[in-house]
């Protein structure tokens, strides 16, 4: 079966949506952008890190964790991969924007959600989706942010998935600073001593650097974020 014809791919719409390595690769044939989200913590500590005028190396993928293994993955054939999290969704929207004037063309966007490794208490069966990740509320926020920025500035040809994901964070915009800071993925870092990284992740619209994954590492030239 071709990729327009995979009824699973999203290949018709320019904004698509899944989740986790296998949503990824369902979604990526013929996307020109991947905008990655794993909101506690990976992305928005790539985000800060870039705010402070550091990179963050995810080149060797047996140490950079999954959410990083996945961007290299995501990243291997070709397609541009940009770190996004609460604090620069409408900055990576309206980079996505800038490159679809220059290139004057359409510009295909894959917004993945890392979602977080299923940890199921013993005895329990394994119901999480692509070999066990769980579906996190806070990627699922982040997510609908980013594809709401994008429709905002007029790209909107968005799958059915990626609408879902759109409408949950509007019909809980206000809410959602609460929502992440009382998620179970919040409540777990708190419980590891790791509460420092999630008021970061419910800040909004707070930086314009985006991230894009070069060489291996994620980095931004500029104050701007623009590479």
């Amino acid at each position: 079966m071709n990729d327009s014809a995979a009824p699973f791919g999203q290949a018709k719409y320019q904004v698509r949506f899944d989740w986790g390595a296998a949503g990824g690769r369902r979604i990526l044939p013929g996307a020109h952008v991947v905008v990655l989200v794993d909101a506690l913590s990976f992305t928005t500590a790539v985000v800060v890190a870039a705010e402070r005028g550091t990179e963050t190396d995810v080149s060797d993928a047996a140490s950079a964790g999954e959410t990083g293994a996945l961007a290299l993955e995501l990243g291997a054939d070709g397609a541009i991969v940009f770190a996004a999290s609460m604090r620069n969704r409408t900055a990576v929207a309206e980079r996505i924007l800038a490159m679809q004037e220059h290139r004057g063309e359409r510009v295909i966007v894959a917004v993945v959600a890392a979602g977080e490794p299923a940890s199921e208490p013993a005895g329990a069966s394994a119901g999480a989706a692509d070999g066990g990740i769980r579906f996190a509320i806070e990627d699922q926020l982040v997510a609908g942010a980013v594809i709401d920025a994008l429709i905002g500035i007029g790209i909107d040809h968005t799958s059915p998935e990626a609408a879902v994901a759109c409408a949950s964070f509007e019909g809980l915009r206000h809410a959602a600073t609460h929502l992440i800071s009382a998620s179970g993925s919040a409540v777990a870092l708190a419980a590891a001593g790791r509460r420092d990284e999630v008021r970061p992740a419910t800040e909004r619209d707070v930086t314009r650097v985006v991230p894009e994954l070069r060489d291996g590492a994620f980095r931004t030239e500029g104050a701007d974020g623009v590479a």
